[in-house]
């Protein structure tokens, strides 16, 4: 009797995002989603650093830059988190990630600094998606995206954690 083995390969999903945290309550609380998020995926966070021109939009062009240079090297779904776009709910969000994992492709997540991202950027994403039509501190949107990816790997369990 021969029995096959199948074993589920973990969906990647990286975060590449600008500056690193400073906040200890932000620190803790990411880590905690980073942590839950392991059982469902194959997640990375990488940093890049915050720009160091004085001009708001010198530097979100250095650090678009950086971010652009990080995504020619990797391939997948490039999602960027930007207040122009796309509104969507959890579920909705959820169906998106499920897609992607069926269809294998990886995901990759750019979160900008505090004055955002460059049209360069936002012409590379495959979906460009609004975490709020308000204005978080860009700690915080790293904090709200990760339970929001957490979200969405629960709702696709089916494990009660989203009451909608």
């Amino acid at each position: 009797m021969h029995f096959v083995v199948y074993l589920r390969r973990m969906h990647r999903i990286t975060l590449l995002c600008v500056g690193s945290l400073k906040t200890r309550w932000v620190v803790e609380g990411c880590a905690d989603y980073l942590e839950r998020l392991r059982h469902s995926f194959s997640i990375e966070v990488i940093e890049v650093a915050a720009g160091r021109e004085k001009d708001p939009s010198k530097q979100s062009a250095e650090e678009s830059r950086r971010l652009l240079a990080l995504l020619e090297k990797r391939e997948g779904e490039v999602w960027v988190l930007d207040e122009r776009g796309e509104r969507k709910t959890s579920a909705a969000f959820a169906q998106s990630i499920s897609a992607a994992r069926d269809g294998g492709r990886p995901l990759l997540f750019v979160l900008g600094g505090a004055y955002g991202l460059t049209d360069a950027v936002r012409t590379r994403a495959t979906h460009v998606l609004r975490l709020s039509d308000m204005t978080f501190p860009h700690e915080l949107c790293r904090l709200i995206f990760l339970e929001q990816l957490y979200r969405a790997s629960e709702i696709a369990r089916g494990s009660g954690y989203h009451h909608a």
